[in-house]
């Protein structure tokens, strides 16, 4: 009787080898992995830490950020009402060509010319305690700056040149409040509703620190911060 192939043998030595590798059990991990692991997870709590805790800080930086623009928000409104009463006594000329006072210095030019525009008898002569150019010599939209020494005289020529047409060598002369740049950008945002009401003789001017618009209606003045609210109560009384 012949002996099986030596093939067969090796068969079955192969599989029962494979049988021994696939149900050894697992070794142990080694202190360095069971080591590494906790050190991982030490890392992840430290970072859920620092999150919490560098969302803290992030709202406590958030709410000092806002007392610094509400505070900054106060001092500028301060600083334009400032500027504002520093002006008080001012007013912008408008309409004078570059050179039209000759050989007279600016102030003593509008002193006398204040007269001839405004048709003031001599005892009601102005005294002005400066003029000066707003913009250096040949700048678009020159204009001069008039300083009164009272302010009640300011007014008068304020209120005076608005009943009349002035001119000088053929071009119109006007005045206007000086104002500072923050209140002069408040009043253009104005500009179209307060020609809804002039149209109906209902504007008033402006209201100072803050600017407010003032519109008179039904014997009451009454004061608008924004363009919009402005608007909003055009709209209800022409309903």
């Amino acid at each position: 009787m012949s002996n099986p192939p030596a093939t067969k043998a090796c068969d079955i030595f192969t599989r029962g080898r494979s049988r021994s590798i696939k149900t050894a059990p697992p070794s142990p991990r080694s202190d360095s992995e069971d080591s590494n692991m906790a050190n991982i997870a030490d890392v992840l709590s430290e970072l859920k830490s620092l999150r919490a805790d560098f969302g803290t800080k992030l709202d406590n930086i958030d709410t000092r950020l806002i007392v610094v623009a509400t505070s900054m928000a106060a001092l500028e409104s301060k600083t334009d009402d400032l500027e504002n009463r520093a002006r008080r006594k001012n007013l912008r000329l408008f309409g004078i060509r570059e050179g039209a006072e000759g050989q007279q210095t600016l102030l003593n030019f509008v002193n006398n010319m204040l007269t001839r525009w405004l048709e003031l008898i001599p005892d009601r002569a102005l005294t002005l305690e400066r003029v000066h150019r707003t913009l250096p010599s040949g700048k678009p939209n020159q204009h001069r700056a008039v300083r009164f020494l009272k302010f009640q005289e300011k007014e008068f020529v304020d209120h005076e040149s608005r009943r009349r047409d002035i001119t000088h060598d053929g071009g119109k002369i006007s005045f206007a409040q000086d104002l500072s740049a923050e209140t002069v950008r408040i009043r253009r945002g104005f500009y179209t509703v307060t020609k809804l009401f002039v149209d109906i003789n209902a504007f008033r001017g402006f209201q100072h620190n803050p600017c407010k618009l003032r519109v008179l209606h039904n014997g009451k003045i009454n004061l608008f911060t924004t363009p919009q609210e402005a608007e909003k109560f055009y709209k209800s009384i022409k309903q």
